[in-house]
């Protein structure tokens, strides 16, 4: 972001705000010292140097008033010169009139300010004030009439300079507050902005995940229960129209139809109640395992046996929905494609790891012969995503064997429970 985009609290250099106080203060002094310098005075060489200067300060003045007028920035030179001018002016107005006489000297006070608003280190304003006390020390104890310590005058030479001290010690901590709190500013802005980008960015993450979802459910639906559907109305219209006519294959066709039928409503039941267990927060994976095998069984009507060895143990959300995913993928499988009359699922637990095996006995196919579909390239792609390892093993008529191997993270270890690295 650009300086000039930025507000003008955040911009340090910038000194328009604490400035304003010191042009106005200047206005005043200006025109009272005008104003009794030419009252009831003689007009001479020193009332007109006095009054040259004075006017020429004026100019200056006005000069940074427009600049804070019109919104633009009011930089250290601006102030360190007008400072410098009133400083100097002041003390050759002094030094030409009657010197500690004078009673001009409280003009000092608001010269000083300017200057112990932008300098924020204390050492520096100590040095200026210490520099100008010490000039108007000089120049009252030098120069005539001087301090008359008889009178007790040193004792207002003192109570001067160090009213000089405290005027610039209020303003300097006037400055560093102000300071600090513009900083504070500063950071509370940048934080809220850093917070502001964070949620942004995961609300766009969570809308890119909401899309990914709704596509892939499209995808699925599309390639999934759409096509089986399709299929199951095009064959009822056929099995239709040969019950019109003798001696047809009705027979055979409505055979035909009972897988396709069971394929079609395993798929819809595995969208209603999907990973509905691992996302309530179970995390028994053999209780998972066991619903999702017996329901395949119930609707496949292929029977289903599951194994398990090993000390059985719970798993992050992850690795349990991995599993799940291979799981139903290899299950639908066999019932698409393999014409199986039986499965064997087992699930063996070992200290680091976990293996999920899904064996068939049904027709097997030559694995170099045959392109990989969505479904093996989905569940390969799973493993790989939860540093495991994924094997297909077949032959015509020997059936499949189907291998993952994930780590096994337990819970409380290992990946955050909460990680969504297993969704779909």
């Amino acid at each position: 972001m650009e300086a000039r985009e930025l507000p003008t609290y955040a911009v340090f250099d910038d000194y328009r705000y604490s400035q304003r106080i010191a042009v106005v203060v200047r206005w005043f002094v200006l025109a009272t010292w005008l104003s009794v310098n030419n009252y009831r005075n003689e007009f001479g060489t020193t009332l007109l140097i006095l009054n040259a200067m004075g006017i020429g300060l004026a100019i200056l003045n006005s000069y940074v008033h427009w600049r804070i007028w019109r919104g633009r920035p009011i930089t250290k030179r601006y102030v360190i010169a007008l400072s410098v001018m009133d400083l100097s002016i002041i003390t050759a107005g002094l030094g030409m009139t009657n010197r500690f006489g004078n009673t001009f000297f409280p003009l000092y006070y608001p010269a000083l300010l300017p200057l112990a608003l932008i300098f924020s280190s204390r050492r520096l304003n100590f040095a200026v004030v210490t520099l100008v006390a010490g000039a108007y020390a000089g120049l009252s104890l030098s120069l005539a009439p001087g301090v008359d310590f008889s009178v007790g005058e040193e004792k207002m030479l003192i109570i001067r300079i160090a009213m000089m001290f405290a005027v610039v010690a209020a303003a300097n901590l006037m400055a560093r507050i102000e300071r600090t709190r513009r900083r504070e500013a500063v950071e509370a802005e940048r934080a809220q902005s850093v917070r502001n980008l964070e949620l942004q960015k995961k609300a766009q993450e969570a809308e890119l995940a909401t899309l990914e979802e709704r596509h892939r459910i499209a995808r699925e639906i599309h390639d999934g229960v759409a096509q089986s559907i399709y299929a199951l109305n095009l064959n009822l219209e056929t099995c239709a129209h040969l019950a019109e006519q003798e001696d047809s294959p009705l027979k055979e066709r409505l055979q035909r139809l009972v897988p396709m039928a069971k394929q079609t409503l395993l798929e819809t039941r595995h969208y209603i109640y999907d990973l509905e267990p691992l996302l309530s927060g179970e995390r028994d994976f053999v209780a998972v395992a066991e619903n999702q095998v017996k329901e395949f069984g119930t609707v496949a009507g292929i029977p289903v046996n599951l194994s398990t060895e090993g000390e059985p143990r719970e798993v992050t959300v992850a690795v349990g929905t991995g599993l799940y995913r291979i799981l139903q993928e290899a299950l639908a499988n066999t019932l698409k494609h393999a014409h199986a009359s039986g499965v064997d699922v087992a699930l063996t637990f070992e200290r680091d790891r976990v293996r999920l095996s899904v064996r068939d006995d049904g027709a097997g196919f030559r694995t170099e012969d045959v392109a990989i579909g969505y479904g093996m390239k989905n569940m390969r792609e799973r493993a790989k995503e939860l540093d495991g390892s994924f094997d297909v093993t077949s032959a015509p008529g020997e059936g499949t064997l189907i291998t993952v191997t994930l780590p096994a993270r337990e819970v409380g270890h290992g990946a955050d429970q909460s990680d969504a690295g297993g969704r779909p």
